[in-house]
């Protein structure tokens, strides 16, 4: 009998499936007088959804016909900006700015030190509304110099068509399943019909998510600012990015370094010398008195 119940409901889920009517249900080949009460009550829901079914393909169809409303385009872009010393966290702070005055806002944003112990250098990331792009693009170039710059466009107009008909679809099959298992009078139809519709509810829940997180990308831009202070050039040196005051700072670095590897040396061999000096002196004071002894033995003796 379970095996019966079991073959009948999946013969109603693709019945929903395809969403088209049939009369066929009765014919489904009852054997057993203990199955009659379920057959009756899935074949009458069967039924039902059939009469139901062609209302939701037409409104399928219906949903098809729908005019174009253009590409769907998720954005993206990467900007290096260059800018004056002392200047990054304003820069960094002018782009919030700029994200938060068109509709956006700052997804994340990283920065590390230099050799003066400050921020130097960082990357902010930002998303602004999609038809903000152009604008927001626009303002944060003037931030300071553009010395690289990437742009990309990612075309899911197809992708989302396909997980909206598909959201449809898995709908309409789970309101047949929903009646199906209203109608189931026994136990085992009823689990068989809860197992086909868990399946169904988490499929759907799937293209939702995915409908979801695709509108999102397309609505919002993604843009990524790596940010960097730049020297400041000093007029007379050719307009390079190196200047006096930094010729100073770092002569006096090496000076500072020379002269304290000196001591590091001095203070490593000062035992030694020290231990040398002390063996030289005692070596010498003792040859010094020995010397009158020698002296007087070697002396030849008087007449």
């Amino acid at each position: 009998m379970q095996k019966l119940l079991l073959v009948l409901v999946i013969g109603a889920l693709a019945l929903a499936a395809a969403a088209c009517s049939s009369g066929d249900a009765d014919d489904a080949g009852v054997n057993g007088a203990s199955a009659q009460g379920a057959v009756t009550a899935v074949a009458e829901a069967e039924e039902s959804g059939a009469a139901e079914a062609m209302p939701v393909a037409q409104s399928d169809q219906g949903a098809g016909s729908l005019p174009s409303v253009g590409p769907r385009i998720i954005q993206t872009a990467a900007l290096t900006l260059s800018v004056k010393r002392n200047t990054f966290d304003a820069t960094v702070q002018e782009a919030r700015t700029i994200a938060a005055g068109l509709g956006g806002f700052v997804v994340s944003s990283s920065a590390s030190q230099g050799d003066e112990r400050r921020l130097v250098r960082g990357t902010l990331v930002v998303r602004v509304p999609e038809r903000s792009y152009a604008q927001a693009m626009e303002r944060l170039s003037a931030l300071g110099r553009v010395e690289g710059q990437e742009e990309t466009g990612q075309d899911v107009s197809q992708e989302l068509v396909d997980l909206e008909a598909r959201a449809r679809h898995l709908e309409a099959v789970e309101r047949q399943l929903l009646e199906l298992l209203d109608r189931a009078e026994t136990v085992p139809a009823a689990l068989a019909v809860q197992s086909q519709l868990n399946q169904v509810q988490l499929e759907l829940e799937q293209a939702r998510g995915r409908l979801r997180y695709l509108d999102d990308q397309v609505a919002y831009a993604t843009i990524s600012l790596d940010i960097r202070e730049r020297q400041v050039a000093v007029a007379g040196n050719g307009g390079g990015p190196w200047g006096i005051v930094d010729a100073w700072r770092s002569a006096a670095r090496g000076f500072v370094t020379v002269v304290g590897w000196i001591l590091v040396v001095a203070a490593t061999i000062a035992p030694v010398v020290l231990l040398l000096a002390l063996a030289f002196f005692g070596a010498r004071l003792a040859v010094r008195r020995g010397l009158p002894g020698l002296r007087r033995g070697g002396e030849p003796p008087s007449a």
